[in-house]
């Protein structure tokens, strides 16, 4: 879990690809969790909440412009999920742990909650 988000949309629109710089204060971080993934070879999940609107992806995957922002080989296995968070958010994240789940690529779910007056 992650308050910043290493993967933030904005950032492409920005030029991100063709000036990398612009999130090089990442890199450290996403290199290790790449090639932590490549050592642990099961699911990984990211979560964080900086650029404040849901998305669920998977950021390392092939043909992703990260991998060659972050200067990374891809990573299958991470999953990425930004939860709603801006001022106005309507919303939140439950989050499920099946810690004995059958196959292992599913201890977790999660599903988004409107809040209730």
């Amino acid at each position: 879990m992650t308050q910043a988000d290493m993967f933030d949309p904005f950032m492409l629109s920005q030029g991100a690809e063709a000036n990398p710089e612009l999130v090089s204060g990442f890199r450290p971080i996403v290199e290790a969790i790449a090639a932590g993934s490549a050592s642990f070879g099961g699911p990984i999940y990211i979560f964080n909440g900086d650029s404040h609107v849901y998305n669920d992806d998977a950021p390392l995957t092939a043909g992703s412009p990260w991998l060659g922002i972050y200067g990374v080989d891809a990573a299958e296995n991470i999953r990425r999920v930004t939860v709603e968070g801006a001022a106005t958010s309507n919303e939140w994240l439950r989050v499920t742990v099946a810690p004995n789940s059958s196959s292992g690529n599913d201890v977790l779910s999660w599903h988004r909650v409107p809040y209730t007056s």
